[in-house]
């Protein structure tokens, strides 16, 4: 995955948008993460960036870590917190360019999530630019580790050709646009509704669990 340039030009654009935003917009529950308004969505993406770059913290990281993040910058406007995220951004980027580990890609799929997570919190569409780098790093990874006793599947997206396959010989397969794939299976979609997108070969009731590798959300989200 292109980790800085993904996470260089989201940011570019959430600080382009941040300045736009007006006081109820800011206050806005982002349904993403229930527990967070907009501003602290911000405040958790400026912390996160500034703890990796101080070497406080090494993707990925706990609720705990998170909670701190967003409490940290309460007291902050938007202007400061995005400020901050904007100074730490040279070093992260560096840091993206030159380290090669798989966690610190998490960085620039965390970004692109909650930037999304913000849109949909704003009635704005969704940016789906890079959906299939998105899709192929979680899927490439559960196709890598997906344990026999699990139901096989294969998952096809429909706009960019690409495939992956869990287990052996799978008969369900799923298919899906990239970026609803990416949703799908990093937390963005409840079972109910990946139960409900394109199944074909059988009963997906006993897979479609299995495949966030975040925790699904209770509520629908559309973006």
């Amino acid at each position: 995955m292109d980790s800085a340039r993904i996470y260089e030009n989201c940011q570019d654009r959430l600080l382009d948008l941040a300045p736009t935003l007006d006081r109820d917009q800011l206050s806005t529950v982002v349904p993403a993460c229930p527990d967070w308004t907009v501003q602290q969505v911000y405040a958790h993406l400026t912390g996160l960036g500034a703890d990796v770059v101080s070497g406080a913290v090494t993707p990925p990281v706990g609720d705990e870590v998170t909670a701190r993040q967003v409490a940290d910058r309460a007291h902050l406007d938007i202007g400061a917190i995005t400020d901050q995220w904007r100074e730490s951004a040279p070093a992260l980027l560096e840091l993206l360019r030159t380290r090669t580990r798989r966690r610190y890609a998490l960085l620039a799929l965390d970004l692109w999530h909650h930037e999304n997570d913000l849109r949909g919190a704003l009635g704005l569409a969704a940016l789906t630019k890079d959906a299939d780098q998105l899709a192929d790093f979680p899927l490439g990874g559960l196709a890598k580790v997906w344990s026999a006793d699990r139901p096989a599947v294969r998952v096809v997206a429909t706009d960019t050709g690409q495939e992956w396959v869990l287990g052996e010989d799978p008969r369900l397969t799923l298919r899906g646009t990239a970026y609803e794939l990416a949703r799908a299976v990093t937390g963005r979609r409840g079972v109910r509704q990946i139960l409900a997108m394109d199944w074909t070969g059988g009963d997906p009731a006993t897979v479609a669990p299995l495949l966030p590798t975040l925790p699904a959300p209770e509520a629908d989200l559309t973006v």
